[in-house]
């Protein structure tokens, strides 16, 4: 199912956009180091003029500027010099976003951290995702079956030019 756009004045961070100005940013001219790990199992492969819209388009899942959601987030901004943290905080458990963090310096995002849960019938997933957009993305989820065993999947995406 699609998500609905929100219309009107945004309430939290704009995820939506910030992904978008990164897509354009990025270019897809970019050089990654993408490693895989399943259970364990460890795969690393270096790609070149690498496409990141599978990548933003899974962060943007998490976005929660929803008109439903106005009232289902706490808010708090912490300043320190010239950096920002802003903070948001689930207050209802049934909602998949738990909580997410932006740290910026000035209007320059330094680094996004998502935390989520998908709780439904048959398996619970639970996810932590980082991007920064001087090195890359970082996520990793915990599936637990109901009837089953748990899977564990980390992927990193380094732009090969923060490794050097």
């Amino acid at each position: 199912c699609q998500q609905e756009a929100p219309s009107g004045p945004l309430t939290f961070f704009d995820l939506s956009g910030f992904l978008d100005q990164e897509l354009s940013r990025l270019g897809g001219q970019q050089d990654v180091v993408k490693t895989v790990i399943i259970d364990g199992v460890v795969e690393t492969q270096v790609l070149h003029d690498y496409a990141w819209t599978s990548e933003m388009n899974l962060l943007r899942q998490w976005d929660i500027n929803r008109p439903a959601w106005r009232d289902q987030y706490s808010r708090d901004t912490l300043y320190q010099a010239t950096r920002m943290h802003l903070k948001y905080q689930c207050l209802d458990e049934d909602l998949q976003v738990r909580s997410m963090d932006i740290w910026q310096t000035g209007e320059v995002v330094d680094s996004i951290h998502i935390e989520m849960t998908v709780d439904n019938p048959l398996r619970t997933t639970k996810g932590v995702y980082r991007y920064v957009p001087a090195r890359g993305l970082d996520f990793r989820q915990v599936s637990s079956r109901r009837f089953g065993s748990e899977q564990d999947l980390s992927v990193s995406l380094q732009l090969a030019s923060a490794l050097d």
